[in-house]
């Protein structure tokens, strides 16, 4: 996004701030120097202390203030931006907020997610997490609580499911996954299955309007993989899982065009591992898909 990044972080009990910089500018003095590139000095100072600031960081100030009497936090400050960066936050602030509410669902919203209906009661085993985005352009301030996006994909698909089967799978690894398979009917005249508003339709013949109404009825998700996946309730954006064996069209009598009208999630456990960024599951799908990875029902009512 941008070419420098400062991380400011003070654990909880510690009397220190910790501070890193991280830059083009550094990477490039280092290696010309043949020096370690991503290694770096860390910075301990005491609370508000902002000496070390230059003039040309003047807006940095304020934000170290705010440090005292903090127990703990941490702050990444991420400058030089590009035009392009810039634009798209000021421009499309209602587009990234809602792909970060998808990404966080669950931190959100708790382990049954943004469930307007009364089949799931709300959960409170797990904290939910404000997530408060405030933009600032020029003089106007646009905010966002992650909490009240009522269009992210995670909540269309909870609200529009009209049944789902849950699931539990145990790897040789000992690897926990859970997961939930939803089914959106087209009832009568009306689509269930949500619209993906960063997926455009396919263009269609005008021609046919018989074999269009046809098409669109079977489509729902189309060529999608089901399942997304989440790694302690985080969204990993990068990995999909179409299907498994035991949701296949296999011999069976059921219309094909039903098995385009699930949708699903897997959460995960620390025990499958994630790229540095956490974009991408390194080997999910290879894990479970091995003969030893044992599926069980869950039953709500036990």
């Amino acid at each position: 996004m941008g070419n420098s990044v400062r991380m400011i972080s003070k654990p909880m009990g510690s009397p220190d701030v910790h501070e890193l910089v991280l830059s083009n500018e550094e990477f490039q003095k280092k290696e010309q120097n043949k020096e370690d590139v991503y290694r770096g000095t860390i910075l301990n100072r005491t609370p508000g202390d902002f000496s070390h600031i230059t003039d040309d960081e003047h807006f940095l100030r304020s934000i170290i203030a705010e440090e005292t009497g903090e127990n703990s936090f941490s702050v990444v400050v991420i400058t030089g931006i590009s035009n392009e960066h810039i634009n798209y936050l000021k421009e499309d602030f209602d587009e990234w907020t809602r792909e970060l509410a998808h990404i966080y669902h669950y931190y959100i919203h708790g382990v049954n997610g943004n469930c307007k209906t009364s089949i799931f009661q709300r959960s409170d085993d797990l904290p939910r997490i404000d997530i408060l985005v405030t933009l600032y352009a020029s003089k106007s301030q646009r905010q966002m609580n992650l909490r009240d996006v009522e269009d992210d994909m995670q909540t269309l698909f909870i609200n529009a499911a009209k049944d789902t089967f849950e699931f539990r799978a145990e790897t040789s690894e000992k690897g926990i996954v859970e997961g939930v398979l939803r089914y959106h009917p087209f009832l009568y005249d009306r689509e269930t299955y949500p619209k993906d508003p960063y997926v455009k339709p396919a263009p269609v013949d005008d021609d046919d309007n018989d074999e269009r109404e046809v098409g669109a009825i079977g489509q729902a998700r189309g060529r999608r993989d089901i399942f997304e996946c989440f790694w302690n309730g985080r969204l990993i954006p990068y990995t999909t899982i179409s299907e498994f064996d035991w949701c296949q069209k296999k011999g069976t009598k059921v219309p094909p065009e039903c098995y385009n009208r699930f949708s699903g999630v897997l959460f995960t456990d620390g025990k499958f591992l994630v790229n540095a960024n956490k974009l991408k599951f390194m080997k999910l799908e290879k894990q479970l898909k091995k003969p030893d990875t044992h599926f069980t029902l869950v039953d709500r009512t036990q």
